[in-house]
């Protein structure tokens, strides 16, 4: 099996980062986009949870169909609607059309997350699959710290429709090299495997996985669309909003790494345990302080951090 070149795997590492961009570049742009649509700051925070949203369905539609139709066509259709809804907000004047647009760029942009992972074991061997991850992931863990410095860097020097308008380049970008993809040459194994979406909800390993990702993503998203407003008004500019987003990246990778190291010494089934102790325990004493009301709506039962009673 011929390997690609170095340059295929710069060109994978680029579709990983490009829907973290469209996710974390325009955060520093929260508090411009409101006073220049005229709108409130609930409509613009909505645009990153429409676009989590869309790129939550997009993942449903683009997975199976680039398995049946292949991935230069799916990629390809995904980079044409991401460019197209980066587009369409220079000209956007108004907040229903800039939620509508961020939608169809999750959408978009979500057929290059899961191709690009898709694409790296269908070109390359199983024994380097590993590697190649390991090569492209910190990239990713990075995406969140520096896109918002890069869209912060476009906000003090231009508009903030500047920001879409490099990622809408970025994207032309990455479609010439699509242009050029030519199928795998990976042997295809005939097995079936049928695994419905009915019977990942039913099996508890799966939902368990799940809820711990969610509570953890829950909290981070939750201060990426408030946090540029809040500072905003604590008097921050743009650069200071953008370096704001560093001490969380560096914590995702303090952890992720060090969790790795973790891993080679102990079962996950032992750290995890521990790791969910941990954040029940910062989750009691962080609400302890608020009021009975309010904490009595944040409350979480037990069980659902406790995976050994699954």
């Amino acid at each position: 099996m011929q390997q690609p070149g170095k340059g295929f795997l710069v060109w994978l590492a680029g579709l990983s980062v490009l829907g973290f961009l469209a996710t974390d570049m325009y955060l520093p742009a929260f508090a411009a986009m409101q006073q220049d649509l005229n709108t409130s700051a609930a409509s613009v925070s909505a645009s990153l949870s429409l676009f989590l949203a869309g790129f939550a369905l997009g993942q449903l539609f683009w997975g199976p169909i680039s398995d049946r139709y292949g991935r230069k066509p799916v990629l390809l259709s995904g980079l044409a609607i991401f460019a197209v809804g980066c587009l369409g907000m220079l000209w956007v004047r108004d907040a229903g059309l800039m939620l509508a647009l961020r939608f169809i760029q999750a959408l978009g942009v979500c057929a290059a997350a899961v191709t690009w992972q898709a694409m790296v074991t269908d070109y390359y061997p199983a024994q380097r699959t590993n590697r190649i991850f390991a090569a492209i992931m910190p990239l990713v863990g990075l995406s969140p710290a520096l896109a918002p410095l890069l869209g912060s860097w476009l906000l003090v020097h231009f508009e903030w429709q500047a920001i879409f308008a490099v990622l809408f380049a970025i994207t032309l970008l990455l479609m010439l090299p699509a242009l050029r993809l030519k199928p795998a040459n990976k042997p295809i194994v005939s097995v079936q495997q049928k695994l419905t979406f009915l019977a990942l909800l039913r099996s508890r390993e799966y939902s368990g996985n799940v809820l711990i990702y969610a509570a953890c993503s829950a909290s981070f998203f939750a201060w990426l669309t408030g946090s540029p407003f809040i500072l905003h008004d604590m008097g921050y500019g743009p650069t200071v909003i953008g370096l704001s987003y560093v001490p969380q990246t560096i914590a995702f990778l303090v952890g992720g790494y060090g969790c790795r190291a973790a891993l080679q010494k102990w079962q996950g089934q032992q750290i995890l345990p521990w790791l969910l102790a941990i954040f029940r325990r910062q989750r009691r004493r962080h609400l302890a302080g608020w009021p009975a009301g309010e904490r009595d709506a944040c409350w979480v039962d037990d069980s659902v951090s406790a995976p050994w009673r699954w």
